[in-house]
């Protein structure tokens, strides 16, 4: 069985990561896209092999046979478009976050709930290969109990001085509701906790933002508190373009140092296959791996859960729980205090 998808979003980060993968992906047909200039989504659709082009989601929502969507618009759309799909008996799978505030992300997954649909998040980088292997290994006892985790994705700065309100949506708090630590941090504590299989309890954070609302960092130090007794520091900037980017996980049998991972936003080093090395009282050993295509395993993945075969691989929940680990952050960076994430849960 074939799912039916629109594509909303016809913008940079669709074109250069989403679709080239989309096109692999099993199971997906590529229904429609939908640009607010039509003749872009038009042009948008013939070049990537989208049946066709709408100028509304109410257009595409119309037509039978989109089943799903893949939300890649911007951060303040994407609760709005899971309510209007949702209401049209169709499913959405959002790149993260989910919304831009706790409240929009449950009335996301309350609509989701009522019209019976699948409402998914794209945390991608739960799919790459090497992160999977690295959460095996933790998971079967590899490295002992796990101490210390730490994480740095960079994002490669964009030339000149940011836009201001009006002129770019990422500094619209309308449409995004901080900076580093939404676009890419969240990706940074997501995968850590992800890896070792425990929860983000207690964070706190410093950044070097220069208004409060919305936030406007470009980088952010973040350390946690997880669930399992380990502690986390994470840390998002694009400040940094020739730092290294190591992901390390230390436990009390060992060690795993990771590299090329998040190559997509930050670029690789000269080697550029991901590469994950096991330390331990026996020496060292280094597995490389083939870059993962991890849009596609996401499509492939909410495929299946559409059909009754499993979830996806971030559940809205998740979703959510990233937007409340968000919601603590920069708290703590206000307040100057440690927070717990449940004060942002209900």
């Amino acid at each position: 069985m074939s799912i039916g998808w629109v594509l909303l979003g016809a913008g940079r980060h669709a074109e250069r990561n989403v679709v080239p993968q989309f096109k692999n992906a099993s199971g997906a047909k590529r229904v429609a896209v939908v640009s607010r200039d039509r003749a872009r989504g038009e042009a948008f659709a013939q070049k990537h092999g989208f049946a066709r082009a709408y100028a509304s989601l109410q257009e595409a929502l119309r037509d039978p046979e989109v089943d799903a969507l893949y939300d890649a618009t911007p951060d303040g759309l994407h609760a709005g478009h899971a309510i209007e799909a949702a209401k049209a008996g169709k499913h959405s799978l959002i790149d993260k976050p989910l919304a831009i505030s706790l409240r929009e992300g449950e009335q996301a997954i309350e609509a989701c709930r009522q019209h019976g649909v699948k409402l998914g998040v794209v945390f991608n980088q739960r799919h790459e290969a090497v992160h999977r292997q690295a959460r095996s290994l933790v998971l079967a006892g590899e490295i002992g109990e796990v101490v210390l985790a730490r994480v740095q994705v960079l994002l490669r700065p964009a030339q000149g001085t940011p836009a201001p309100y009006g002129g770019n949506w990422r500094t619209d708090p309308k449409m995004r509701s901080g900076g580093v630590l939404m676009s890419i941090g969240d990706h940074a504590y997501d995968t850590l906790a992800y890896l070792i299989g425990q929860d983000i309890e207690e964070v706190c954070a410093f950044t070097d933002a220069t208004r409060a609302d919305a936030p406007n960092e470009r980088m952010a130090a973040m350390m946690l508190k997880l669930s399992g007794g380990a502690v986390g520091h994470a840390v998002s900037t694009s400040k940094t373009p020739f730092a290294l980017r190591p992901f390390e996980i230390h436990g009390t049998k060992g060690s795993l140092i990771l590299t090329n991972t998040y190559a997509y936003l930050s670029g690789a080093g000269e080697d550029p296959r991901p590469s994950l090395e096991l330390l331990n009282e026996r020496g060292s050993s280094v597995q490389h791996f083939a870059p993962t295509e991890c849009f596609r395993l996401e499509i492939e993945q909410f495929n299946r859960a559409i059909q009754g075969e499993g979830e996806p691989m971030t559940s809205a929940r998740e979703g959510l729980r990233a937007l409340a680990i968000a919601e603590a952050m920069y708290e703590s960076v206000r307040s100057g205090r440690a927070v717990k994430v449940a004060e942002f849960l209900g």
